[in-house]
């Protein structure tokens, strides 16, 4: 069974660790990416009135993050992005299933109109999760990210409250 929680400091270290890792952090953005993170970064974060970061678990265990920021209260959207910290657990579904309930949170508990996210054009990974949890590709900005070295697009997508399934 897959779960999301609300982020409390008790895993405010494991989560800086997840987002440590160069597998994980290589895919944020680049004031994340490529260095290490800390327990006060994430404390900082979750402080941070636009932002919303839920545990993942599977089986009661903690195994991921999802997470709004950019929330906007006047206009009703916010970003997702998510991790799976524990790589063991890839392809499982894990992720997907927690995006899909962070989406049902952000309509029907939040209220908010639109949510989006971004991803680097090589994560594949990352697109099969969002068409998964229902978001659709809204667009792309060319060369705006760099990614092992190289400049790769970031692909934008979107879901609107109407499409939650």
């Amino acid at each position: 069974m897959i779960t999301i929680q609300e982020l409390t400091p008790e895993h405010f270290g494991l989560v800086a660790r997840w987002l440590s890792k160069p597998e994980i952090n290589r895919w944020l953005t680049a004031e994340w990416r490529n260095q290490a993170v800390s327990s006060t970064l994430i404390a900082i974060a979750v402080r941070n009135r636009r932002n919303r970061l839920f545990l993942v678990r599977c089986g009661g265990e903690p195994c991921g993050l999802v997470a709004l920021s950019n929330t906007n209260a006047a206009d009703n959207t916010a970003m997702v992005w998510y991790v799976l910290g524990e790589q063991k657990l890839a392809g499982r579904g894990i992720t997907s299933e927690a995006v899909t309930q962070l989406t049902r949170l952000c309509f029907c508990q939040m209220g908010l109109a639109s949510i989006y996210a971004w991803i680097m054009e090589d994560n594949t990974a990352s697109h099969r999760v969002l068409q998964k949890a229902g978001l659709r590709e809204a667009g792309r900005i060319r060369r705006a990210a760099s990614s092992g070295g190289r400049q790769v697009d970031r692909i934008y997508f979107d879901l609107i409250a109407s499409e939650v399934r």
